[in-house]
């Protein structure tokens, strides 16, 4: 009886269509057997060399025992279907037994940490076709193109909350990595809040991670903008009468069907692995890691260094594409790389991969203004915009942003 892999070696052979196969993702480690793992290679330098697929003949040339079948389980899309399904069933066991020795000889959380990247190698090994025809997407394109005619100025995304970043990025749209940068202390996980209550009043589901503040406190901020009352009021109980009605309404009412997740498993979502296994796990419609420089490279086992960083900054933006998701992060700028107008793009922390992988950099500045509530906004870079900057302000008596007119916004010289 035939194997799958021998079925797909002799498709090719007698049919010449190697395109089917190598077009839906098929490599020679999708085939386990070594035999014809080798005859796949030549198939393929065969054709690098000749711009065709062998013939059996050619091939039992190098293979004089290959044994090619006259019968097929199936046209070539179940083929290569059943290669990519094999494939992954040999991940899972290899995980599942690196995971039992990882149990008996680290404990449960060496054996978790296994199991995260035995997933991540699965979802990545998984066949996802994204090749589109252009010249048969003309109708589609003319419906996106009609919808913008129609609706002139909508953002394209998730909406961030604040109506001038929307007006130039057209929102937080999918596949994208937005950074949000600044020194210590300068709000970042405030406007961060802002851009997650945005997205969940808009309707969609947002998973929140934070590695800057634990749970209580990010819920007390945003329930201090919801209610509206300073955050600090509820944490201290120095609230009124008429106020606490106020947050009883806000907080016993029904809330919306759509949920917004915040995660404390800090351990279990410390690497890409983790936030991937998070991602399959609640199926959100938009990701924010706060202090994703505390994330732990996989590959280097390092925090913190320019290379793990560097890493870090790539896994997150492979996230944002294999999800087809929006992934805001927020992540720290150095004073010692502040440029001649303040913050700009080399402020980055450790490495410039941050800059290289981000579709939108938005940096937070404050002023030096007397009013320690006002801020500039920085879009440092942007895929849909020049680098520009507005002004907006932070109040907690109640809690609110404000920006300053359009016409306060200015051009950034980078």
């Amino acid at each position: 009886m035939s194997t799958i892999e021998e079925e797909v070696i002799s498709y090719i052979a007698s049919t010449g269509d190697l395109a089917a196969v190598t077009e839906a993702g098929i490599t020679p480690e999708h085939f386990l057997d070594g035999d014809n793992r080798s005859v796949f290679k030549n198939i393929l330098s065969f054709k690098a060399d000749f711009g065709e697929a062998p013939t059996a003949e050619v091939i039992l040339r190098d293979h004089p025992n290959y044994r090619f079948t006259q019968d097929s389980s199936g046209p070539v899309e179940y083929l290569v279907r059943e290669l990519h399904d094999e494939r992954l069933r040999l991940l899972v066991e290899l995980g599942l037994g690196a995971a039992v020795d990882a149990l008996e000889e680290g404990g449960v959380r060496a054996a978790l940490d296994v199991l995260r990247v035995m997933q991540t190698q699965a979802v990545l090994a998984a066949p996802a076709a994204r090749e589109i025809d252009y010249a048969r997407t003309g109708a589609q394109r003319l419906e996106i193109y009609r919808s913008a005619r129609d609706n002139p100025g909508a953002i394209l995304g998730i909406p961030s909350g604040f109506r001038w970043l929307d007006k130039v990025t057209l929102g937080l749209q999918r596949q994208q990595m937005i950074v949000l940068t600044g020194l210590a202390k300068s709000s970042k996980t405030t406007v961060m809040l802002g851009m997650v209550r945005a997205a969940w009043e808009h309707g969609a589901k947002p998973l929140v991670l934070s590695f800057e503040m634990p749970y209580l406190e990010i819920a007390r901020r945003i329930d201090g903008f919801m209610i509206p009352i300073n955050p600090k009021q509820l944490q201290t109980g120095e609230v009124s009468d008429v106020e606490w009605r106020r947050v009883e309404r806000a907080l016993l009412q029904e809330h919306r069907d759509t949920s917004l997740i915040f995660t404390e498993d800090r351990a279990g979502a410390m690497t890409i692995s983790g936030i991937q296994a998070k991602i399959d796990s609640i199926q959100p419609d938009i990701v924010f890691v706060d202090g994703a420089y505390f994330l732990t490279d996989e590959v280097t086992r390092e925090t913190q260094t320019p290379l793990a960083l560097t890493n870090i900054s790539r896994g997150l933006k492979r996230l944002a594409l294999t999800n087809d998701l929006p992934l805001v992060v927020t992540t720290q700028s150095l004073p010692h790389k502040l440029g001649r107008n303040g913050l700009g793009p080399q402020s980055l922390g450790y490495t410039s991969a941050w800059i290289q992988d981000a579709d939108a950099v938005i940096g937070m500045e404050a002023t030096e203004e007397e009013d320690a509530s006002e801020y500039r906004m920085k879009l440092l870079l942007s895929r849909n915009a020049p680098p520009q900057e507005q002004l907006i302000s932070i109040f907690w008596d109640p809690p609110r942003f404000e920006e300053a007119p359009e016409e306060v916004m200015r051009d950034l010289p980078y």
